[in-house]
């Protein structure tokens, strides 16, 4: 993701190669889901996603270390990501 510490929004961009079912999820540190950026079948091209750091309910987030995962058939990549107010 860039930037990296981030405030307000910051984007993460991904490419896939083939048609394929991608996720791309935010977590907490404690493991709690706090928003599903990317959940479906997509198709082959680069994708950029900006965040602007709400959770799944509307809410803005706390500021603090976050985790995103994107998960594919072929692969599953984690990074840690920092939220400054």
């Amino acid at each position: 993701n860039f930037p990296n510490p981030f405030n307000p929004v910051t984007t993460i961009t991904f490419d896939v190669a083939e048609m394929d079912e991608i996720s791309l999820v935010i977590y907490d540190l404690t493991g709690k889901e706090v928003a599903t950026l990317v959940s479906g079948i997509h198709t082959p091209g680069r994708y950029i996603v900006n965040w602007n750091a709400v959770n799944n309910a509307g809410h803005d987030i706390t500021s603090g270390m976050y985790i995103y995962r994107y998960i594919s058939s072929e692969k599953a990549i984690t990074r840690k990501m920092l939220y400054l107010k």
